[in-house]
Parts: structure tokens; sequence; C-alpha cells
């Protein structure tokens, strides 16, 4: 779609319906059936669909993951780890990460973790945002933790590793560059309630000023879709100026 028209969403279920609006960043096309288990086989593949990045209140940053196919617990097979160069001079300064609070089967909590790559030191202050059989998550950082403020240009990595069988990494997006208070593309008209059961709303795509020589990774609108079918989740929306 282009700049300057309207998305628009409609609820098919019987359930108010929300949504959750990201900057897309980068997507990754689905693997071959080949790359995945049969039956007996002791692997995971966590394949990637599509990565975006929000500012939901000032000083706190968020990032919306997708994948092709759901998981059915946000513990596990699926370790994500988004790795943020904070001043984009080519060195990652923290890595974001999912993690079983105590553990490996102590508590089924997911916490998201916060790690300082040059002291090593880290932080838990968020439970991770995901569901049962969901190909979603969603993962709150503040910016004080990483040391920035909305207007830092940031360089991103984000890695798919199975945390079940292997640990091995199976997908990945990386060297996305965006500044949170500086998107590309953006949306306005988003209720702050759900969406009524069969009610329509339509999304009005803007280009905010200097968006585009600051945000250049972002290419369109990720839509996340809670309480959805898995198999529908998500939506990767491209945006031409």
């Amino acid at each position: 779609m282009r700049v300057g028209k309207t998305l628009e969403i409609k609820n098919d279920g019987a359930a108010d319906g929300w949504v959750e609006v990201f900057s897309l960043t980068g997507t990754s096309p689905e693997l071959p059936k080949s790359a995945f288990p049969k039956a007996g086989d002791n692997f995971a593949v966590i394949d990637l669909e599509a990565f975006g990045v929000r500012v939901p209140e000032p000083g706190y940053l968020q990032f919306g993951i997708s994948t092709h196919g759901g998981r059915a617990h946000p513990n596990y097979p699926a370790e994500f780890d988004v790795y943020i160069d904070t001043n984009n001079d080519g060195v990652d300064d923290f890595v974001v990460y999912n993690l079983e609070n105590g553990g490996f089967g102590v508590t089924g909590q997911n916490v998201v973790v916060v790690q300082n790559l040059v002291t090593g030191a880290s932080i838990i202050r968020f439970f991770n945002d995901a569901d049962l059989n969901s190909s979603n998550v969603i993962f709150t950082v503040k910016l004080a933790d990483l040391g920035i403020t909305a207007d830092a240009t940031l360089r991103l990595s984000v890695y798919a590793f199975d945390n079940y069988f292997t640990g091995n990494l199976t997908d990945a997006i990386e060297n996305m560059v965006y500044t949170p208070s500086k998107p590309r593309f953006a949306a306005t008209g988003l209720p702050d309630a759900g969406i009524a059961p069969h009610a329509k709303v339509k999304l009005t795509v803007t280009a905010p000023a200097g968006g585009a020589a600051a945000s250049p990774s972002q290419t369109g609108l990720l839509l996340q879709y809670r309480d959805s079918d898995v198999r529908n989740e998500s939506q990767a929306v491209v945006v031409k100026p």
C-alpha cells in the first residue's frame, strides 16, 4: 500500500479483537519442509517470519517477533536473541532474550533479559508477552537500561535458537537500522480498546519527516493479532512512499 492511504482491519471473530502495530524492519522467508524434524528427531527449527519495533510509551521499547508456525509454550523450544548496537557503530552493545524464570522447568514463567555485552551485567524487569500455541512474541525493555533515548539510531539483529534439544541457531534477520523516535512509516486510527466483533477500523498510513533517513530498514508495518488463529496471527504490510 501507499503513504496517505487507509489500511482496513476487520474483526471476523465472535469476541473483541486486539491488534498490535509495529514498524516492520525485517522479514525472513519460510524455510523448506526438508529443514524441519520428522517424528522422533531430537531437534527443533524456529522459523522467523517478521520483526518489528515500536515505542509503546515514553521511556520504553518493544520488539515484536513473529514466526512461521506456532509454538506450544513461550518457554520452549524457542529462544530469541535481539542484539542491539545502540550507536550504530558496528559493535553490539546489548542482547535482549527470553528465558524461563529460575531455570529449566522451574517456574514455567517466561521473562525478558537485558544483558550488557561490555560488562556482562544483566537485568530482568518484564515477563515475556506471549501466549500458548502462538507464533507471536513481544519483548519490552526500558530505554534507560540500554543507556539511550528514543532518538538513538540502532542497528538490530534477531536470532532464533532451538533452546530445548540442541541449542542450535536456526534462523536470523540481521543488520536492521531504526530510530525509535523517527519511524519511516507510521499508522494512526487504532482504537485503544479491542475491535468489536464484525467491526472494521481504518488506519491512516503516514511518512513522518526525517524517517526515511533515520529508519532506512523499515519497509512497512507489522500487525500482530491477539487471540487469532495461529495461522493468521501476524501480517507484514509493505508500504510504498
